[in-house]
């Protein structure tokens, strides 16, 4: 998948967040707190972790579209 959808696509599940990703590659999530790490899984992983009640609201809709 494309970085620039993938990021859109981040954004539009999970509104309270703001993702990025640097020269470097790393992958950004700040919301309550920064999350970082150098793959989208790990990401991911993080985001569940950290935002629970968003992570489950984003599968959901996702369930819901398929």
């Amino acid at each position: 998948m494309d970085e620039d959808v993938l990021l859109l696509f981040l954004r539009s599940l999970f509104p309270l967040w703001t993702f990025s990703r640097d020269a470097h590659g790393t992958w950004k999530a700040t919301g309550r707190i920064l999350i970082s790490s150098s793959t989208i899984d790990g990401l991911l992983d993080c985001l569940a972790t950290a935002d629970p009640t968003a992570f489950d609201r984003a599968l959901a809709l996702l369930d819901t579209a398929a």
